[in-house]
């Protein structure tokens, strides 16, 4: 019986850490212990920090470098040498091993690739007791993903799974349950009862900019475009995340005029989805699962090459999004969606299809043997 169990996620990018909160939401749920943690912080805060940072700097400032990750990626996988990152991961593996025994974990849940390369170089070198699992965070497979071995892997999708398999993982291992996302999501509140709640106005068309959990920068000429083509019914609200230069930047261009609000980092993203009439947001793997799951109508836009490239293709060839190649395509098809209702509800019929509504509760039934 699976009584405790520990999550290891990673700060890079909001993503993991809102896959792994969902989660543990789910196990309290079912009254299970469990503690989040990053495995990076197993080798130093100091190491933790560092990565974090460089990540979300290399995000906000340079995006194309994570498509030159994605081809060394592909150059690993095919020499079946052991990558950097498992290298890496490696060195903390023994102080997170004994952690995991002293602590008394019954399984360990990875949303991260780098906690499940140590979990892989845990496994390698002992008869670890402990099951662990992956899970996948993007609708596609990340580099270095086929150099883990796991008991498990919990993928959002079809052709994430015929990857895994491809790359040699036992089709057994491989469970098709959608990416866990917090069941608020799927609580379709009332339109009018969430504008109530936040004082949006119930007579506007609403547009709703997600930048990502660190609000990236190139969402102001997507603002300009917004401002420019909207109607006279029309308001829209940016959720800019941690990023407080960004939240400025947009207050003192946009203080004329009261059509462009920002919203710094809020937990109430769920009420501000249902409250909208369509949402523009870059196609990351956790805030497309979350509107696919509220069923707002979707653009993505400034994909980020790799996965976000990949994530977009998936939602928009199945009917879930329309993928904008630039900020002045987004708007046009962010109009069409707020003001063909056709158009919108064939989309929301697509995402209730496509996106499994309480992969968490899922995962959490296939860990713990419910």
């Amino acid at each position: 019986m699976v009584s405790k169990v520990l999550i290891l996620t990673c700060s890079t990018g909001e993503g993991h850490n809102s896959a792994a909160r969902a989660l543990e939401t789910a196990l309290r749920r079912e009254n299970i212990a469990c503690e989040l943690a990053d495995p990076v912080s197993f080798q130093s805060e100091r190491a933790k920090n560092t990565i974090a940072s460089l990540y979300n700097n290399t995000i906000r400032k340079a995006p194309s470098i994570f498509g030159l990750v994605y081809k060394l990626g592909d150059i690993y996988s095919a020499s079946k040498l052991p990558s950097p990152v498992y290298w890496a991961n490696s060195k903390y593996a023994q102080a997170l091993q004994t952690y995991i025994l002293e602590q008394k974990f019954d399984a360990v849940i990875c949303t991260h690739l780098y906690g499940m390369e140590a979990m892989t170089a845990i496994r390698k070198d002992s008869d670890f007791p402990v099951p662990c699992y992956g899970v996948l965070t993007d609708y596609t497979c990340i580099p270095f993903i086929d150099e883990t071995d796991l008991d498990e892997y919990f993928v959002p999708c079809e052709e994430a799974k015929k990857y895994l398999v491809s790359r040699g993982v036992a089709e057994e291992k491989v469970l098709v349950t959608g990416i866990p996302v917090d069941e608020v999501f799927a609580s379709h509140i009332d339109k009018a009862v969430a504008r109530e709640k936040l004082n949006i106005p119930q007579d506007k068309r609403v547009f709703l900019v997600m930048t990502g959990g660190i609000g990236c920068e190139n969402m102001i000429g997507l603002c300009d475009e917004l401002l420019e083509s909207l109607k006279q019914d029309g308001q829209v609200y940016v959720l800019v995340g941690k990023n407080e230069k960004l939240k400025s930047k947009l207050d003192e261009k946009y203080s004329f005029n009261p059509c462009i609000q920002t919203v710094a980092f809020t937990r109430e993203v769920a009420l501000y989805m249902a409250a909208s009439d369509v949402m523009i947001s870059k196609p990351g793997g956790l805030s497309s699962t979350e509107a696919g799951v509220a069923n707002i109508p979707l653009v993505h836009v400034h994909a980020i090459p790799g996965c976000e490239t990949k994530n977009a293709r998936f939602f928009s060839e199945n009917g879930m999004s329309m993928a904008a190649h630039n900020a002045k395509e987004a708007v046009q098809y962010a109009q069409l969606l707020a003001y063909r209702e056709k158009s919108a509800d064939a989309m929301r019929a697509k995402q209730r299809e496509f996106i499994p509504a309480h992969a968490a509760r899922t995962i959490v039934q296939e860990v713990c043997h419910l």
